[in-house]
């Protein structure tokens, strides 16, 4: 069975355990999370150093650890309920690894727990590489077998419920605003490995947060300010201040902005890159509060993607910024800056020209200056 971590973390696990757990998706720290739920109950602690065998497997991985894994879960348990192995980074296994243990997944021993972790995908120009993502027989048998688990990045609203969380066990509160920079931190961090700015690593989110109580010291409340002031700088710093600055149609302050990125020392393929998927967001955001803005009622929401929902019913400081934005915007120089975007995209990617949209495939050459001519364009 495939399994939403997010899902299973308000159940619990099922118990008795099943014989095999497969763990997968772009969040390595909420994988060890869950791990940690999942083994605690199985091991009696004055024996999990008997009970308990890891596996790591490395960069260059290659020999016959298909058959040393599967030794050692044939095993049972000397005083814990079951004999847990865990394997970590069972995607760095060649494909004929992976599907020697794909073969074998049923015949695990029943006092046995099996457990696979596959770290997060690593990405290159928007595509997983190669040995960094599970088998498809080997998924396939552990559906078979046990539970896939997916670990995915959290969204937005869910990091900021973890960090409200956090901050409650620590006695400490936080503003709406210093949590949000808190969570688009995390996003930014989710986006560099392919979040596509959607979603946020829970490991950049925890170190962000202890830095943020390490700061304020015996203060109960972290403000924006803090929170600012705190939080890893690089060209991330400078994206929400340049997505502001376009949807005030303030291009001086938005090329200052795109200064700032690009003096941070990345490269500016890559800082395009990841601006042009914020500035859509961007766009689309605007679009949905504008129209919310004019409706005023129930049945607009009923239009309106769950995360604009989420705006305007738990973010609406947020929300009324960007409807502040939407009123220098008509709707269809929206849709024009969304064209816009989505051909400075293809320019970059060197997509030959398709009829009808106007957009050169060689501006790919010059990322930075394709990403200027665009954000002026939109703050005409």
């Amino acid at each position: 069975m495939e399994l939403n971590y997010t899902a299973v973390s308000r159940t619990g696990f099922t118990h008795p355990a099943k014989r095999v757990y497969l763990f997968v998706g772009g969040d390595d720290a909420l994988k060890r999370e869950a791990v940690g739920k999942l083994v605690a109950p199985l091991l009696d602690p004055s024996s999990a150093d008997f009970d308990r065998e890891v596996f790591e497997i490395g960069v260059d991985a290659n020999g016959d650890q298909a058959q040393s894994i599967l030794s050692a879960a044939a095993g049972a348990p000397m005083f814990s309920d079951r004999r847990v192995v865990v394997v970590n980074n069972v995607q760095r296994m060649s494909k004929e690894e992976q599907e020697v243990l794909a073969a074998n997944l049923a015949k695990v021993c029943e006092l046995s727990c099996l457990i696979l972790v596959a770290g997060a995908p690593e990405y290159e120009g928007g595509r997983p590489k190669s040995r960094t993502t599970v088998a498809t027989k080997l998924q396939n048998a552990a559906v078979k077998a046990g539970d896939v688990i997916v670990c995915d990045p959290p969204a937005a609203a869910d990091l900021k419920s973890r960090a409200v969380e956090m901050l409650r066990e620590l006695g400490k509160t936080a503003e709406p605003a210093a949590l949000e920079v808190l969570a688009r931190t995390a996003v930014i961090a989710s986006a560099d490995r392919g979040g596509g700015g959607k979603a946020g690593d829970v490991l950049v989110l925890t170190h962000e947060l202890e830095k943020m109580v390490a700061y304020v010291g015996d203060r109960p409340r972290i403000t924006q300010a803090d929170a600012l002031a705190v939080t890893s700088r690089g060209s991330e710093e400078n994206i929400f201040a340049l997505l502001d600055a376009v949807g005030q149609k303030n291009a001086p302050k938005a090329l200052a902005q795109i200064d700032a990125m690009m003096s941070a020392g990345e490269r500016p393929d890559g800082v395009t890159a990841r601006a042009l998927v914020m500035l859509a967001r961007q766009l689309r955001m605007i679009y949905a509060a504008k129209f919310l803005g004019e409706k005023k009622g129930e049945d607009a929401q009923d239009a309106l993607s769950s995360e604009l929902v989420g705006l305007a019913t738990r973010q609406a400081f947020l929300l009324r910024s960007l409807q502040e934005q939407g009123r220098k915007w008509s709707y269809e120089q929206l849709r024009r800056g969304l064209g816009r975007v989505l051909a400075s995209d293809m320019s970059l990617k060197g997509v030959p020209p398709i009829a009808g949209m106007r957009y050169n495939a060689d501006a790919g050459q010059d990322p930075e200056g394709n990403f200027r001519t665009l954000v002026i364009a939109l703050c005409e």
